[in-house]
């Protein structure tokens, strides 16, 4: 039975790399957009591909048939996606192809497998984690931002202009042991804001030390605009801190915006957007996380280039149909949404964007400008980038568990006005880090199969066939994903690879926070330290990515040490996976270390400074 899935398995894996590439050709090419037109490059691509997977198969009778059926089942996406481009359409008519034949190829090939009952059931369990980490919703958000031709929605900030009236806004800056200095320079952009009627209420929760939030207070009375209050003992964290400030807010305040405390604002940030609030349904509009300071960091860098990947793709392609996040600061929200869905959740890890599917649900809708207005700072090593992860993938497990009812088709849904793309994509934000919790449960179930498989000397075959198309399809996904972010954050393809390293980074901090949501293992609330970090090298380091390491150290080593033995079929092809997932496993201690390294010369380059110039120069040759 999986030998009859062998062909279009084949063909359908040189579809998607012609895809793909006609795809990166495809600003060069001049053309029209019809369905005709569609179809005759669908056949081409398809003819392309029984030419290349008959050379491999020997079955040009089978080439032929699907690709019949695949130029068939093109005609579907060409015909619903009209607002993609010709190349878009066709490539997600690929790579749906592809999934499904792969899928039914798999299961076939379990079925048929001469092994014994326990690598057979262990083999079947691993089934519905492979199917439910399957891309088939992330690609179609991240082409939409290179593919789509026509936009309906608003992504772009409004003129500034002369208004009427200028509706009051209420700017809520929730601290908690921050920097005095970096919380005054975000008071201080604040202050100088375009905008004729807003207050500032800065709430300093569960702060200690005097030192750090007096200074903050001294600042706050020289300006009538600004108020500021200090919360010995704050329940909720950040949540309870902006639940107390919307309670303070003056009863004219209509509009709430939220910046963190190391946020500095553009001048234009309140003008350009109030006037989407014109719109009494509007009950949101944010704007993207951003940050400074970062370009002389390779550090920095590579975690800058991996925090714009999802506000240049995923919250464009969500913004389309009207399903948004807000994700906290830099954002303005209608007070009376606010209120009428609750305030913030004090139980979530994830409060901001916990608050979106609750505003959606009451029936207003939601703007994402992509345009920065206030950067922040990222932090200056990996122990705080990693515990932010685990944070901002912990908090949507628990909107899962908490909102499902909502997202359930209509019949069996809680009562809300959500409608059926909000709650796809709300349901896919939600699940996004799970997915990649249940990604990590394949390792160990791999594990348990080879050792069944060695346990009773079992090695099943695997095709040539198989051995290619996994191949094209794992280099072919990465080009498309390097290629995909490269067009959407217009950066360099040296930023891509340094967005691709810090992503693989922060994969075990992702799977492992998710999975803690999940089983209900408890995380508490923890502030980004913004504090000028103590340099402490390679213990940190090591001491920060520890896990991963380990894992790393173990998988490599499992790894090597089947592939001595010279395995064969599957079995070589779960040792190779072991090892490159085990190397994938190397990016957290390699960024932690690269992260030291920034630290200690930033210090150097601080120390070179206070230095007479010719001290400065020996110093600066000598590093």
């Amino acid at each position: 039975m999986a030998v009859a899935f062998e062909v279009p398995l084949l063909h359908a894996s040189f579809v998607f790399v012609l895809s793909v590439a006609y795809l990166i050709c495809s600003p060069r090419l001049r053309g029209g957009q019809s369905i005709p037109r569609g179809i005759l490059i669908a056949a081409v691509l398809h003819a392309g591909a029984v030419l290349l997977s008959v050379t491999f198969a020997h079955d040009l009778r089978a080439g032929a048939m699907w690709g019949a059926a695949g130029v068939a089942t093109a005609v579907l996406p060409l015909a619903l996606l009209r607002s993609f481009t010709l190349a878009g359409r066709l490539l997600i008519a690929g790579h749906l192809q592809l999934c499904v034949i792969g899928m039914a190829w798999t299961i076939a090939y379990i079925l048929a497998l001469q092994v014994s009952l326990p690598t057979r059931v262990l083999m079947l369990a691993g089934l519905p984690l492979m199917l439910a980490t399957l891309p088939i919703g992330q690609i179609l958000e991240q082409l939409e931002v290179v593919c789509r031709r026509t936009w309906r929605r608003p992504r772009r900030p409004l003129p500034v202009a002369l208004r009427v009236h200028y509706p009051k806004v209420s700017l809520h800056v929730p601290i908690c042991s921050e920097p005095p200095d970096v919380v005054v320079e975000t008071l201080d952009a604040l202050s100088r804001l375009d905008y004729p009627n807003f207050e500032v209420l800065v709430i300093d929760n569960n702060t200690k030390e005097r030192h750090l939030w007096e200074p903050v207070q001294r600042w706050c009375l020289r300006d009538a605009r600004f108020r500021f209050f200090h919360l010995e003992s704050c329940p909720g964290a950040k949540a309870g801190a902006l639940n107390f400030a919307l309670r303070q807010t003056a009863p004219e305040g209509t509009l709430i915006s939220l910046v963190d405390s190391d946020y500095q604002a553009r001048p234009d940030f309140l003008a350009a957007l109030v006037g989407f609030f014109d719109d009494p349904q509007i009950g949101f509009v944010q704007t993207p996380h951003d940050y400074r300071a970062w370009q002389h960091s390779l550090y920095q860098r590579m975690c800058y280039w991996e925090y714009r990947v999802f506000f240049s793709t995923m919250m464009v392609s969500w913004n389309e149909r009207n399903a948004a996040i807000t994700v906290g600061t830099m954002c303005v929200i209608r007070r009376e949404a606010l209120e009428r869905a609750g305030g913030w959740s004090e139980w979530c890890l994830t409060e901001d964007s916990e608050l979106a599917p609750r505003i959606h649900a009451l029936g207003y809708s939601s703007v994402f400008v992509q345009e920065t207005f206030g950067r922040g700072l990222i932090p200056e090593t990996f122990c705080g980038y990693a515990q932010q992860r685990r944070r901002w993938s912990y908090g949507p497990t628990q909107e899962l568990k908490r909102h499902l009812p909502m997202f359930l088709p209509r019949r069996v849904a809680a009562p809300s006005a959500l409608l059926f793309a909000q709650k796809v994509h709300h349901l896919r934000h939600d699940l996004g880090p799970l997915l990649q919790g249940l990604g990590f449960l394949l390792m160990p179930l791999g594990l348990a199969v080879i050792g069944s498989m060695l346990l009773h000397g079992e090695q099943p075959a695997l095709p040539g066939v198989v051995w290619a198309a996994a191949i094209m399809n794992g280099v072919t996904s990465q080009v498309l994903g390097w290629c995909v972010q490269r067009r959407a954050m217009r950066c360099s393809f040296v930023d891509v690879l340094c967005a691709s390293f810090a992503s693989h980074a922060l994969a075990y901090s992702t799977a492992s926070a998710s999975l803690r949501a999940l089983v209900g293992l408890p995380m508490t609330w923890q502030r980004t330290n913004k504090f000028k970090t103590q340099l402490e090298g390679v213990r940190r380091a090591i001491r920060s990515a520890r896990v991963e390491l380990m894992l790393a150290l173990a998988l490599i080593a499992a790894g090597a040490a089947g592939l001595v033995q010279q395995p064969r079929g599957l079995l070589l092809l779960l040792f190779i996976g072991l090892s490159l997932q085990g190397v994938g496993y190397l990016a957290a201690p390699i960024l932690a270390l690269i992260g030291e390294w920034e630290l200690a010369r930033g210090s150097d380059r601080e120390a070179a400074a206070d230095l007479p110039f010719e001290q400065e120069e020996k110093l600066v040759f000598t590093v």
